[in-house]
């Protein structure tokens, strides 16, 4: 009597493991043409100062910048009360507190390259565009937020991740924008927060992918209708796709006179940009991680087979 081990041919653990390389390669591929295009190009700078600008000019009132900055006040510690509840929880049923340790170390991961990024690699020329010329890329205080739902998702039961994705990033677009109307950021600040976020999300769907997969009751959520937040989900991942590459392009082509010379019917244009540009990345990158542990979260185990020889 023995055992020998057979692979499950819909488990083909090198093909799986291709979209998850290739999304790593992908989003810091992103990340890299996103800065050299908003911080090293004229062209990026000024579409980036144009949002900008204005925030300061349509929502600079103490009651329109209220709501916005009392929920950044919060959302710091809201954030991590609700990640470590979670993370809590999550090693208070399991046995097993491997997941809860990846969340944990993703939210670290992400907020402290988050903060390399920005004050030690990444630098930002004087173009004669903006008078700041000190790094604010990427945004901080967005990285936070959307860190903080990642780790949730990490650790909630797969049956509940396409509404834990959906809220969670709707709730990361919230506080971009907030970063923008309060011209704290500048959209591709937050952009860039984004995919710091979603490649620390990828990067720790990979291990657990080696480790031992996703949740052992994954199979059972496999059949059946799809869930609304999923379906809720990818749509406005699609639409908000879509639309920030319109509004780039509309950026793009508009005139571009000296920063301070513009009127408020362009700044107001420019800053509709920047917001589209934000809450459509925040849902697109949502999206690329879900689908990720959605289709290829499959645990990679060696089946043991008892036969006789």
């Amino acid at each position: 009597m023995s055992f020998s081990s057979k692979q499950s041919p819909s488990r083909a653990p090198g093909r799986s493991l291709v979209p998850w390389y290739a999304a790593l390669v992908f989003l810091a591929a992103l990340f890299w043409a996103c800065y050299r295009f908003f911080i090293h190009t004229k062209l990026g700078q000024w579409i980036d100062e144009a949002a900008l600008l204005g925030g300061e000019t349509f929502l600079k009132a103490d009651k329109t910048r209220g709501p916005a900055l009392a929920f950044l006040d919060y959302m710091p510690v809201v954030s991590a009360l609700l990640a470590g509840v979670f993370i809590l929880i999550a090693v208070l049923r399991r046995r097993d507190v491997l997941q809860p340790a990846v969340a944990g170390a993703l939210l670290l991961g992400a907020t402290g390259s988050t903060q390399l990024f920005k004050h030690v690699v990444l630098d930002r020329p004087d173009l004669n565009i903006s008078g700041a010329s000190m790094n604010s890329f990427p945004s901080g205080h967005t990285t936070f937020a959307a860190a903080a739902m990642a780790a949730i998702f990490i650790v909630v039961p797969v049956a509940k991740r396409p509404l834990v994705a959906l809220l969670g990033w709707l709730y990361a677009a919230i506080a971009g924008a907030s970063t923008l109307v309060l011209s704290w950021h500048r959209p591709s600040d937050v952009i860039g927060a984004y995919l710091v976020v979603a490649w620390w999300s990828v990067l720790a769907g990979l291990f657990l992918r080696h480790a031992h997969g996703n949740d052992p009751d994954r199979a059972g959520t496999a059949s059946g209708p799809r869930p609304v937040s999923q379906m809720l989900l990818r749509f406005l991942a699609a639409t908000g796709a879509l639309a920030a590459a319109g509004a780039l392009a509309l950026a793009a082509v508009m005139p571009h006179p000296t920063i301070g010379t513009l009127q408020k019917a362009p700044l107001l244009v420019f800053l509709a940009v920047g917001l589209v540009l934000i809450i459509g990345m925040a849902m697109a990158t949502g999206l690329v991680v879900y689908e990720l542990f959605s289709r290829y979260g499959a645990p990679i185990r060696r089946r043991l087979v008892r036969g006789m020889k």
